[in-house]
């Protein structure tokens, strides 16, 4: 059986030539409108997720398939980083395009539920400010891009943080247990899966380098462990955080309740106690342990004890009561805030008592 003719391949490869010096064209000249188009494309994309993900915790588990797979592009990326020919690069050019769309869908999926349980103008506001401008981030193609490709410790911190913010929401709906362990096993897991995006196998290997690792990895748990305040308490939400002058023990349901639109005045809060009642929300079961701390202008009144909980879909509550001093000390502005034991704030109300009608006469 003959092969075909010698000057069949030589117009074979005459075709691919030119097809091949065409596509470089196009790609030069067009690749910038492109690349913006498709920019903008990814932000309307993620708006699109940002929707879809609405309170649909079912998607979780998609979200840690997708940090597999980009476990799996970045470990591509790190290991290949040393080689340079056409087809290395057009791999790694594949490659890249896909650990973008994963990292930048798992990003917008992740915001919904982390601007759930923020609590804004604290501390734990300016995690969910950083999970938002690092899914704008992953919009830009050609920068984000350029980021992944040429600095490694960027692509290796990027991951961490994803990974981390991802696993932190969903182990402790997985594994049941109380949203601080989650939080730790979460940090551990995204610290290991890190190591081999960083270090080679041999150098792993290494006693020093172990040593190393090891006290970085008890840093990351010490600084978790202070920096709680600046984390959100996902996937928990507080959905309800209302006051009264009464509260019914059976029902929790609160008696006279207050409304900020109107508030009551000193004469007539005097000497009564006011009543907080949070209601908190949680896609699964978690035991959880959590207070209430009020505060009177600013200063620290009272902080209840821990109570043992188990938070639940239907939402469960937590109450607790002050009492107001004198009519001449009543006045100002009363906030609940509620905690769990390890420092995360879950959310806070105000409520004003104005001024009695007598302290505007004098």
């Amino acid at each position: 059986m003959e092969g075909p003719a010698p000057s069949a391949i030589a117009g074979l490869r005459r075709r691919y030539r030119r097809a091949a010096e065409l596509g470089r064209a196009l790609r030069d000249r067009y690749s910038r409108i492109f690349w913006t188009l498709h920019s903008i494309w990814a932000l309307v994309s993620g708006g699109i997720v940002l929707i879809i993900a609405h309170n649909r915790y079912g998607f979780l588990p998609w979200v840690v398939l997708f940090l597999t797979l980009t476990w799996l592009t970045t470990l591509f990326f790190s290991r290949l980083a040393g080689l340079d020919s056409a087809r290395v690069r057009a791999a790694r050019g594949f490659v890249s395009y896909i650990t973008r769309v994963m990292y930048q869908e798992t990003l917008f999926f992740l915001l919904p539920f982390y601007f759930y349980s923020t609590t804004f103008m604290s501390w734990n506001s300016a995690y969910v400010m950083v999970l938002a401008g690092l899914a704008a981030l992953s919009c830009f193609d050609v920068v984000f891009d350029r980021l992944l490709r040429t600095n490694r410790w960027f692509a290796l911190s990027f991951f961490a943080f994803v990974t981390f913010s991802a696993l932190q929401f969903f182990l402790p709906l997985l594994l049941h247990v109380p949203v601080h362990n989650g939080a730790y096993l979460a940090a551990g897991l995204a610290f290991l899966a890190s190591l081999p995006l960083a270090y080679s196998h041999h150098e792993l290997n290494q006693p020093r380098r172990l040593a190393l690792i090891v006290a970085a990895l008890l840093v990351v748990v010490g600084t978790l462990k202070v920096g709680r305040e600046l984390i959100p308490p996902v996937p928990l939400r507080l959905t309800d955080l209302g006051f009264g002058v009464g509260l019914d023990p059976r029902t929790h349901e609160l008696e006279h309740q207050l409304r900020a639109d109107q508030p009551p005045n000193a004469d007539e809060m005097a000497g009564s106690r006011l009543f907080a009642r949070a209601t908190i929300f949680s896609p699964g079961s978690l035991p959880l342990r959590a207070r209430i701390r009020f505060l009177h202008d600013g200063t620290v009144v009272k902080t209840s004890r821990n109570l043992d909980l188990v938070a639940h879909q239907k939402g469960f509550r937590v109450w607790d009561a002050i009492r107001i001093g004198p009519a001449e000390n009543a006045a100002g502005v009363y906030r609940a805030e509620v905690w769990t034991s390890e420092g995360q704030l879950v959310g806070r109300r105000e409520i004003r008592i104005a001024p009695a009608p007598s302290d505007f006469t004098r």
